[in-house]
């Protein structure tokens, strides 16, 4: 197992080092002027002839006039130093604000889809067992609803119902740890797009296995149906599933920036958002490498599963 990991990382600094060119590419010949969007703020002050000359410096502080290699070598050379340098729009460092802000969205991303498999996992094999009724088409076409409704929507709506209508709670805003009654509405919508996903991805790997001769023994020797379930038919039916949640765990970390600016999160998302927001390239580059490492991590995490749910699975 630790020679198919070293392996496994090998091949992914080249992809990790590809995936940054990438981005430093689209970001340099973008027609946005970070410097520009700086400077907004100091609309009216500065007249035309000041305004070119702290342009000019300060594109030369940040080697925005450097030649795109120049540019990004030296970028990789501070990268590979730990440095991911200095925000150009609010001048904040960037490093310390990853490290900040990235563990609250860690730990909300993995209540998310615990939630959603806790959940999920359950409700597919339900569907999956209960196949053509009334109680599968309830299960699929109830969760499937949250799917269509984008969370800038879902959260508002839920706000207002149990905010002002129901009267349950009081506005969750902010952040004191994963373990408040504030976090339960955002771990609760940030579970619901993906949860219809779960769902059916258990059931259709369910109903696959339902039909091997295997189980079909265990149903003739007269089994309960709860122990085939979980020992002859889950084992093979979440190799599917543990992929998919793989993906979702990494898309609910990095990607909850509508609920961090709802409810006010001090995370990851609200981070991302500003820089792209003020095409703030230092940003942008230390938001896109998180993304591939999370990425990088988490399909290696899920390979590594693999052989638990299923012997038969060797990793060379």
């Amino acid at each position: 197992m630790l020679k198919y990991t070293a392996g496994r990382l090998a091949i992914a600094v080249p992809t990790f080092i590809i995936v940054l060119l990438i981005t430093f590419t689209l970001t340099t010949i973008s027609p946005f002027d970070p410097i520009a969007m700086m400077l907004m703020q100091y609309e009216g002050l500065l007249d035309n002839l000041n305004r070119e000359e702290v342009v000019q410096r300060l594109r030369d502080q940040y080697g925005l006039n450097d030649t795109f290699w120049v540019q990004f070598t030296n970028w990789l050379g501070r990268l590979s130093q730990g440095d991911l340098g200095m925000s150009i729009v609010g001048q904040r460092d960037i490093g310390r604000t990853i490290i900040k802000t990235f563990p609250i969205s860690l730990q909300m991303g993995l209540a998310g889809a615990f939630v959603t498999a806790l959940v999920g996992i359950p409700l597919g094999c339900i569907a999956a067992l209960r196949q053509n009724s009334w109680l599968d088409y309830t299960i699929v076409g109830g969760t499937l609803v949250f799917r269509t409704l984008p969370v800038f929507v879902l959260a508002p709506l839920l706000l207002v119902l149990f905010v002002l209508v129901l009267g349950i709670m009081k506005v969750p805003r902010g952040w004191d740890g994963l373990f408040q009654t504030k976090t339960i509405l955002p771990i609760f919508i940030l579970s619901l797009g993906p949860l219809p996903v779960v769902v059916r991805q258990t059931r259709a790997a369910v109903l696959e296995v339902f039909a091997m001769d295997y189980v079909r023994t265990a149903k003739m020797k007269g089994l309960e149906m709860w122990r085939i379930i979980l020992r002859h038919i889950l084992r093979n039916a979440l190799i599917p599933v543990v992929t998919t949640l793989g993906f979702i765990t990494e898309g609910l970390i990095v990607g909850s920036i509508f609920l961090d600016s709802i409810f006010a999160i001090p995370g990851f998302g609200g981070v991302a958002e500003a820089g792209f927001r003020g095409f703030d390239y230092p940003v942008i580059m230390g938001v896109t490498m998180v993304s591939s490492v999370m990425i990088i991590l988490t399909n290696l995490v899920v390979d590594l599963i693999y052989p638990l749910l299923d012997p038969r699975i060797k990793l060379k």
